[in-house]
């Protein structure tokens, strides 16, 4: 989910192994668009916003990745040269403003490509000795981005988005595989990032110099999806998973923070009024829309 001053929300869904992919209207619910064309092995999916006002829905699956065009729904296949499964992707822009995508190498690598033609920047990025399930991507200045690589091993790296280069030793960051990375904001140019596990534990990390942040937050759940958003500035960490109920923390303390989500997967935005639009999806194949404040 994104927003843009032109189109507004964006909000994509996938359902399914195939998966079904819609675009909605979050005013009225209809859907804009739909495709169920089938995708063996469907991994991942994540929102890139393009130059000239254009977007992609990017998705992972055994034979690499898939795109569509967001806004119509127009297949995209063949754009982005085949490699073998990749497991989870993130999307932003590099300090120039270069659309970027990155994906989880099953082969240990990790991947870059140029958002806008789907061609490779560079070789792919090697350091993992384990499939690497998981990537984000953050900022640690106006003119740095970095990303986060976690592997099966529960091994955590970090890369120059850039350049490619490494960013320090890898870190032994989880005691079973590193599922899901998301950026976490700790202002409006610099980033930390979390990581969860199989066992459902959710870590902090400073982007840039790779140290953990407080003590690791506890769901007792298999975690799905981790989502961040800034309610009026504060900056909230949210997951959602197996138990069907989204929980809530202060991203920088760690602190819970009560506020009653349901859903199996989430996704946020912040909007330019201060307020964030939350959305989850739930097992009955419900999705609710939470406006939230500060």
């Amino acid at each position: 989910m994104t927003a843009d001053p032109k189109e507004g929300v964006i909000l994509l869904s996938t359902w399914g192994i195939g998966p079904e992919i819609h675009r909605w209207d979050i005013g009225s619910g209809d859907s804009v668009w739909h495709s169920v064309e089938r995708l063996p092995g469907y991994n991942d999916s994540v929102l890139a916003s393009l130059t000239r006002g254009r977007y992609i829905l990017a998705v992972s699956t055994e034979d690499g990745v898939e795109c569509w065009n967001a806004l119509t729904g127009e297949s995209m296949s063949g754009v982005y040269p085949a490699v073998s499964t990749v497991w989870r992707l993130a999307a932003g822009t590099l300090p120039k403003g270069q659309a970027i995508l990155v994906g989880a190498g099953h082969a240990g690598a990790v991947h870059r490509w140029d958002a806008d033609s789907g061609e490779p920047l560079g070789p792919p990025l090697l350091g993992h000795a384990t499939p690497v399930l998981s990537v984000g991507l953050g900022y640690l200045s106006e003119s740095e981005a970095v990303i986060m690589s976690g592997d099966d091993a529960g091994f955590l790296r970090r890369w120059d988005a850039k350049t490619g280069n490494p960013l320090g030793d890898p870190v032994s960051g989880h005691a079973s595989q590193v599922n899901i990375i998301a950026a976490l904001p700790l202002n409006s140019v610099r980033n930390a990032f979390a990581s969860s596990d199989a066992e459902g534990e959710i870590c902090r990390w400073d982007a840039a110099t790779g140290e953990q942040i407080g003590a690791p937050l506890a769901t007792g759940m298999e975690v799905y999806t981790l989502a961040t958003l800034c309610p009026g500035g504060t900056p909230l960490l949210l997951a959602a998973g197996s138990s069907g109920v989204v929980d809530v923390w202060n991203a920088i303390t760690g602190e819970p923070v009560n506020i009653p989500l349901r859903g199996i997967s989430v996704a946020a935005i912040d909007q330019p009024d201060g307020t964030s639009l939350v959305v989850t999806g739930t097992s009955q194949g419900e999705m609710i829309v939470y406006s939230l404040s500060a």
